[in-house]
């Protein structure tokens, strides 16, 4: 059986075996499923369609004799097929989100911990953002300045008005005027170009100034990945206190990324490729020490291609229906905020 042909009996006992697995951290036995939701199937109907759902790679039985967990798989079922989009917030919760985001913003909260401190405390997860920035770092001119003997001093000057500068040693002695012709050549050819997009470029490049040209990708990297060096995080209490980080080596390796910033800033920056909520779980994750969590992430900003990143890190066993348009609606008061001068 495949994923897409479950009959409506089972998918509404996979909602039931995730829901109720997310609110208790427990195995999910079949009689607690025939009990509470499904009364007009005997314990042995709803074993059996659970066998099928374990067949079918969607929940799993971690013990011998105990009940079921939802798998990566599951979840991922349920988050696309099952999470009803009108689940969506309240308004008096949306008044209540927002009183309080206003109220921490009058008080002169830094803004990019405003999303990420409501997100813990409503969710009881830890909860990311990065700073809006350029999505992508741009040239705008590239000079070359001969110094002593074979040094060049690179500077690639970008669109968002950012400078990066490095001294690099050519193959030989080049004179000024050869390092002129190469200036504006490079930045006629690259003008307005992201560091992939000037890779790519490197064979319309004559040979002479090719290698300055790579110089400057590595230049156009540094400078995206330093705009989303800076990564705010809350919660981390909430997130040592579930269940299935007691074990530690299942939560070291979740700990190591958010304690290495830069990891965690280009990991998040990622995500800025796609709008809308992003739901990444378990295994889905690119990065391995992440596999034991889930991510729900989306992107906020006010300028064009000025964005930064926001979500909720957890367990698999996230309250996606919560997670999805909570995030939504932090990113939209988040939009206001990026939106204000000075800010």
């Amino acid at each position: 059986m495949t994923v897409t042909e479950l009959t409506p009996r089972r998918e509404r006992i996979l909602r039931h075996v995730v829901e109720e697995y997310v609110a208790l951290a427990q195995p999910v036995p079949s009689d607690l499923i025939a009990r509470k939701y499904e009364a007009q199937l005997s314990p042995a109907t709803v074993r059996n369609e659970m066998a099928a759902l374990e067949e079918a790679g969607l929940i799993a039985q971690p013990h011998t004799s105990a009940g079921r967990v939802p798998t990566d798989r599951g979840y991922r079922y349920f988050v696309e097929l099952l999470m009803h989009e009108d689940r969506e917030l309240s308004s008096a919760e949306r008044r209540t989100l927002r009183m309080q985001f206003n109220q921490m913003a009058a008080a002169g909260t830094e803004s990019t911990h405003l999303g990420p401190s409501l997100l813990a405390r409503t969710l009881r997860s830890a909860a990311v953002a990065t700073r809006p920035a350029a999505t992508h770092a741009r040239v705008r001119r590239i000079e070359l300045v001969p110094l002593e003997d074979d040094f060049v001093l690179v500077t690639v000057l970008m669109q968002s008005g950012g400078v990066r500068q490095i001294i690099s040693r050519a193959d030989r002695a080049l004179p000024r005027e050869d390092l002129t012709r190469f200036s504006n050549e490079l930045s006629e050819k690259l003008a307005d170009k992201t560091a992939g997009q000037v890779r790519h470029a490197l064979r319309a490049v004559s040979e002479g100034a090719r290698p300055f040209a790579s110089v400057a990708v590595r230049l156009l990297q540094q400078a995206q990945e330093q705009a989303f060096a800076d990564v705010s995080l809350e919660g981390l209490a909430q997130l040592l206190s579930q269940p299935e980080f007691a074990q530690s080596q299942k939560l070291r390796p979740i700990l190591e990324v958010l304690e290495q910033q830069p990891m965690l800033a280009r990991f998040l920056a990622e995500s800025l490729a796609t709008p809308g909520v992003q739901v990444i779980i378990g295994a889905e994750n690119r990065l391995e020490q992440m596999r034991e969590a889930s991510l729900v992430l989306t992107r906020y900003g006010s300028e064009e291609d000025a964005w930064g990143v926001l979500g909720v890190l957890g367990p698999t066993r996230l309250p996606y229906w919560r997670a999805v348009p909570m995030v939504r609606f932090m990113a939209e008061l988040m939009d206001v905020v990026a939106s204000r001068p000075g800010r």
